[in-house]
């Protein structure tokens, strides 16, 4: 019986920059129509590139060669003319920040119908209007005729991923490509959203190219899966063949280092063996002073330019954290997740209640307590690329907080820069480099070891691996569990990852719009979740074990369960 042909067909595919290893090597790659094609691999392995290339986006300087073909007709190559009307048409493209992909002095009615009009000069403004109202209604945006008039900054970040997909999806094109849809979407929102995108691939046959890093997504969603390795292709099979029986190292890498949520004791063994803290007391032993300590903490923030109605950020919070215990903060966005790391830090003002670090009280420390408090405490931020000066080399950052401090000498701080960069397992001549040579795994790295310059008490990690690659983020989690055990100090880990919390963490304690709805051993919490809330978080954590072939995902099910 004859297969029909592919509707994208991607043919020796080679991309190069005039460097000595090309970026894409020899690509073979099929979209049948219908069919959902993983396409996964670090940072750095063309994935991106790839997609990239199909409709002709590829950066300056990039040389193609090759062939790729979209019903038949070749794309690369092809001029500017063909290309524009092939984008939107032909193949959509879900871009994995929606916040870069809208315009954000433009209404989303507004560019729903200059998406349509690219294509379709004969529709009237009305016929505009009702197809982004059906689009709208497609990708389930709530009240859809009030959101045709909201600006981007109006919605929450699913909300805004939707509104890409129904861009994407405007002129109903044959083939979407979904490149890093849901990496920076809440556990819940990623299920919906990945839920809709198979809806919408069932009920329209329309085919999807999905790029991502997150294995989870690939078990729950794709028909195929083809694995790139610097530039290459090292695996190509159905989703069962590929998972159940990888036939390359890196592949088996690859499946091995995805967070799962088995029982807590065997997973953080698989990192490094240390004592749980959070064990009571003996009632003989004196009280110990907590790391940090929330009362009954209130945050408000004024409403916009300082008018209107303010919006509390975090109500009646209370929680401690004992000395050497990591607890693991946990919730959807808007829950005060990282307020509440701010509020800890004296970084944002306190409406009630009061926060205690080593036992001072943060808001009524004098200067000389608070010059101390900050040698105790530091930051893991979520994008070091953001909070690393880009003029400064790797040395001169890791230096930058014992320099503010006058801690040593010149020579003692270059030595315990040496140090430090040993211990975070990167070697000592980086330290003449700037972050923009360094790829993202080896920024936070250096993030951990500017962060651990001064030895601090108590540290506040912030989605410290969401935008990581799954074997990098294993291997800064694994990192970071052997810091914390060697140094011993207090962690506040922020994340909306589950199963990194599960992996990492002593305690967990779950925000649900700005209140804690559950606090507990990590292994109870996960066991047998008390809160409704914190069960649909679990139950919405993406399962790496591939889907029964032919089941959908259901946002209904999910919601339900």
């Amino acid at each position: 019986m004859n297969q029909p042909d592919p509707l994208l067909s991607v043919r020796g595919l080679h991309i190069d920059f005039a460097q000595p290893r090309p970026a894409v090597n020899d690509i073979h790659l099929d979209v049948a129509p219908g069919e959902i094609v993983a396409l996964v691999g670090e940072s750095g392995s063309g994935k991106s590139m790839t997609a990239r290339a199909v409709l002709g986006l590829l950066p300056h300087g990039a040389r193609a060669s090759g062939s790729i073909r979209l019903q038949g007709r070749e794309l690369l190559g092809a001029p500017d003319a063909v290309l524009r009307e092939v984008r939107g048409r032909g193949a959509g493209m879900v871009f994995q920040e929606p916040q870069t992909a809208l315009n954000p002095v433009r209404t989303i009615g507004w560019q729903l119908r200059e998406a349509l009009r690219a294509h379709r000069r004969d529709l009237s403004r009305s016929q505009a209007r009702e197809r982004s109202l059906e689009l709208l209604r497609q990708v389930e945006i709530p009240e859809a005729e009030t959101r045709l008039g909201y600006y981007p900054h109006q919605l929450s970040g699913g909300q805004k991923q939707r509104v890409v997909l129904a861009l994407a999806l405007a002129n109903e094109p044959a083939l979407l490509i979904a490149d890093e849809p849901t990496t920076a979407l809440d556990v819940t929102v990623q299920a919906e959203v990945l839920a809709l995108l198979r809806r919408v691939n069932e009920r329209t046959g329309t085919g999807i190219l999905l790029i991502t890093h997150n294995m989870g997504v690939v078990a729950q969603m794709a028909d195929r899966v083809v694995v790139l390795r610097l530039g290459d292709v090292v695996e190509e099979g159905s989703l069962h063949d590929v998972f159940e029986r990888p036939q390359h190292p890196y592949t088996r890498q690859l499946l091995a280092a995805v967070p799962r949520l088995p029982e807590v004791a065997a997973t953080r063994a698989t990192l490094v063996e240390r004592p749980v803290s959070a064990a009571p007391a003996a009632a003989s032993a004196p009280p110990v002073t907590p790391a940090v300590e929330l009362d009954d903490v209130q945050v408000d923030f004024a409403g916009p330019r300082g008018r209107g109605a303010s919006f509390t950020a975090l109500t009646e919070v209370s929680l401690s954290v004992a000395p050497g215990e990591v607890l693991g903060l946990v919730g959807e966005s808007g829950s005060g997740k990282t307020t509440l790391g701010r509020a800890t830090a004296g970084l944002v003002p306190l409406a009630t209640g009061r926060v205690l670090v080593a036992g001072v009280d943060v808001a009524a420390a004098t200067a000389r307590e608070l010059r101390e408090l900050r040698r105790r405490l530091a930051f893991v931020p979520q994008d070091p690329a953001a909070s690393l000066n880009p003029l400064m080399s790797v040395g001169a950052a890791v230096s930058e907080p014992l320099d503010l401090h006058r801690v040593g000498s010149r020579a003692s701080r270059q030595a315990r820069v040496t140090e430090l960069l040993d211990a975070v397992r990167l070697p000592g001549e980086y330290a003449r480099r700037k972050p923009r040579e360094l790829s993202g795994g080896q920024r936070q790295r250096v993030a951990l070891a500017r962060a651990l310059a001064l030895e601090p008490a108590l540290l506040i990690a912030d989605e410290p691996t969401s935008a990581l690659d799954v074997s990098i983020q294993a291997e800064v989690l694994e990192l970071f569990a052997g810091l914390q055990s060697e140094f011993g100090f207090a962690c506040v880990f922020i994340s909306h990852d589950l199963a990194v919390v599960h992996q990492v963490s002593d305690r967990v304690a779950v925000l649900r719009q700005g209140r804690i709805v559950e606090t507990g051993a990590t292994a109870d919490v996960f066991a047998s979740p008390a809160d409704e809330y914190t069960r649909r978080l679990i139950a919405a954590v993406p399962d790496p074990a591939p889907r029964p072939v032919g089941s959908v995902v259901s946002v209904a099910e999910h919601r339900a369960s």
